[in-house]
């Protein structure tokens, strides 16, 4: 049991040190000004002289204290001693281990004995000072360590007083005095508004009165300066009182930079030239700039020139398509800065596009913009921002970033405001058209996603189309993102105002998909607009990559095959005739057969069928074995088929050229052959 209880008491001793070692040492400032009239004597020890008389009996007699010293709670000690105010001062800084007020007091003390206390703070007094500090609540006094002093060595000039500055445009005039006591050499601090570092002059003669001109200053600045003299011995006084000064204006030193674009309206064919500048900076505006003059030309036609003034960074003139010269200055109530002179051509505009994926989100007490820039062969030096309240469009405020920004913070933000922001680029002397959006400090963009649906689906691919509108969603929206999700994939995009269609590639036949539009915020995502959609197994493309080709060639086949049929029957092998298919051919062709050089008519008897009124052929078979004439003639019926001719009819119904063969039908079994000119078996005619 009783080591359960050394071991508990040990834990809380252990815990106590921590928490005593995790304790914050805290410091305070102390200082105490006494005069002569509060020094007072130890009766029964004259080598002590104390500001409280109870501080006698802690002393010894050689001067030492009683009680323990801790100079650790005495840092920084630093004594002085004021002339003009007979009065002694020391600052320290002390530790505040225990939040409670304390009393502090002096302790002088010497080798020699004092004769008179009060009149110990002289320029030739020397002595040991302890101070004492005592806890009000605790009652616990602490010591210092023994400080040797000189009195001449501490003595202090009294504090300069600022009675009068005047300023110019470049310089400033301070008048002074240092009460009734001798100064020797004075010297000046001075600094602009908002830096830290003073800048010193060098040491200069004074006197009690005195004046100094700082010059060689910046223009319509404001300065804070003050002054420290000195006695010649001891120190330098404390620093007057900070004075503030500001410099008078003076005319601006730089000329500003100017840059432009050229917007057309192709519908109704005006130009406008857009002239942006740049403030000019403080260094260089030397007062408070009160406007812009802007002048514009025609080169062809000086007498055209025309003037305007404005207060904004931004001017916007109607011009023709032709070659302006155009002068920009600023000017104060000093006068003019130099011009900016620039010759436009407003029959062109130039290749600077505007840029991409603007977007403003809020962090609650400020609006941030951003935006993408494409890289081009244009080198992009700045951006300029432009924005105002819907309400208040006269009031505009700029910024100008560096081109290798696409983040920036808006200062000034109201609530319950909606602000109008222009981006534009800048290069050189040439400008972009801006890209434009809308946002107040709650929900960031006014813009929201509309219409999502699909525009296109393939086999292998999904277009999606949607739109913008300007509205106020319930939250402030970081960014919108599209996501496809399919069985073993996911692809992402984030989308901003400037897109408004989207194409998937390189995915799976037959294969559905979800796609959705998300919003990020802060908190979480959520779900704008979703759809799923199922990939073609064929497109209509593929299809008829394949059809049209296999049309084509059976097309092409076909009419080959009809071409290189006609052509080989009518050129390379055409019909010939064999006689040896038909009676007749046969019965020519026997070398056998005898008659007379009578004429034989062979009369066809139900050779043509098919129809009655078809004319009947008639051939005319001649001796010549070489010779085969055909004569078509027209008979009626009832008449002779054919009747004996005469040498020159015979003659005259020789062919010149060989006859063209016909094919005929076979004969039938019936037919005859008639040498007298009388089918068997019917009688003569005659």
């Amino acid at each position: 049991m009783n080591c359960k209880r050394s071991v508990c008491v040990l834990i809380c001793v252990f815990c106590f040190c921590c928490v005593l070692g995790n304790v914050k040492r805290t410091f305070r400032i102390q200082e105490l000004t006494v005069t002569e009239k509060k020094l007072n004597d130890c009766k029964n020890q004259k080598k002590l002289c104390v500001t409280s008389s109870s501080d006698c009996h802690y002393m010894a007699l050689d001067g030492a204290p009683r009680v323990p010293r801790t100079p650790e709670n005495f840092l920084n000690t630093s004594c002085h001693y004021r002339i003009h105010e007979q009065s002694f001062t020391c600052r320290w800084i002390q530790t505040k281990d225990v939040r409670s007020e304390t009393i502090s007091s002096f302790i002088f003390s010497r080798v020699q004995d004092f004769i008179y206390c009060p009149a110990i703070l002289n320029m030739h007094s020397t002595f040991n000072l302890t101070i004492k500090s005592k806890s009000v609540i605790s009652q616990k006094e602490q010591f210092s360590d023994i400080y040797p002093l000189n009195i001449t060595d501490i003595t202090q000039a009294p504090r300069p007083l600022i009675t009068s500055v005047n300023a110019t445009d470049s310089s400033i005039s301070v008048t002074w005095t240092s009460a009734t006591t001798p100064i020797t050499k004075c010297k000046i601090r001075y600094k602009r508004l908002n830096t830290e570092s003073w800048t010193e002059t060098a040491d200069f003669v004074s006197s009690v009165e005195s004046q100094f001109v700082i010059e060689g200053l910046q223009s319509f600045s404001v300065f804070d300066l003050s002054v420290s003299c000195f006695h010649g011995f001891g120190r330098w006084s404390d620093w007057s009182e900070e004075t503030r000064v500001k410099t008078t204006e003076s005319l601006p030193s730089a000329a500003l930079s100017l840059s432009y674009y050229v917007d057309s309206d192709e519908n109704s064919g005006i130009r406008r030239l857009v002239l942006l500048w740049k403030a000019l900076d403080v260094t260089d505006a030397r007062g408070l700039i009160r406007g812009y003059e802007v002048s514009y030309k025609p080169i062809t036609q000086p007498s055209l020139k025309k003037t305007r003034h404005t207060s904004h960074l931004k001017a916007v003139v109607l011009v023709r398509s032709e070659e302006y010269e155009v002068s920009v200055c600023a000017y104060n109530s000093a006068g003019r800065s130099p011009d900016r002179r620039l010759t436009v051509d407003a029959s062109r505009t130039h290749d600077v596009p505007a840029v991409r994926s603007l977007w403003v989100y809020s962090d609650g007490s400020s609006l941030w913009i951003r935006w993408e820039y494409e890289f081009t062969a244009v080198n992009i030096s700045e951006f300029a921002i432009e924005w105002s309240s819907a309400t208040d469009g006269e009031h505009r405020r700029w910024e100008r970033v560096d081109g290798s920004t696409f983040t920036v913070r808006l200062p000034g933000i109201e609530a319950q405001q909606t602000y109008n922001i222009s981006v534009f680029p800048i290069c050189g002397s040439l400008a972009g058209p801006p890209n434009n959006i809308s946002a107040d400090l709650q929900h960031g963009a006014l813009l929201d996603p509309v219409g999502f649906g699909l525009l296109n689906v393939s086999s292998s691919s999904v277009a999606l189309r949607w739109s913008w509108k300007e509205a106020k969603p319930g939250v402030c929206v970081l960014q919108y993102r599209l996501v496809l999700t399919g069985p073993d994939e996911i692809q992402t995009l984030a989308v901003f105002p400037d897109k408004q269609q989207h194409s998937f590639l390189h995915l799976h036949p037959n294969t559905k998909y979800s796609v959705h539009i998300h919003g990020e915020t802060r908190d979480g995502n959520f779900t704008k607009a979703s759809l799923d959609i199922t990939t073609l197994l064929l497109d209509y493309e593929e299809m008829m990559r394949f059809a049209v080709p296999a049309v084509l060639l059976l097309l092409i086949f076909g009419i080959f095959s009809v071409l290189s049929r006609t052509v080989c029957r009518e050129y390379l092998f055409p019909i010939i005739a064999n006689p040896r298919y038909s009676l007749i051919g046969r019965w020519l062709l026997n070398p056998h057969l005898q008659g007379s050089d009578k004429i034989c008519v062979l009369k066809l008897d139900g050779l043509f069928l098919m129809d009655q009124q078809m004319e009947k052929s008639v051939f005319v078979v001649s001796d010549h074995e070489d010779e085969v004439p055909l004569k078509t003639s027209e008979a009626a019926e009832g008449t002779a088929l054919w009747k004996p001719c005469s040498d020159d009819e015979e003659s005259a119904l020789t062919p010149s050229s060989l006859p063209e063969y016909v094919d005929l039908p076979f004969l039938p079994d019936s037919s005859g052959y008639v040498q007298t000119g009388q089918i068997p078996g019917e009688r003569n005619s005659d």
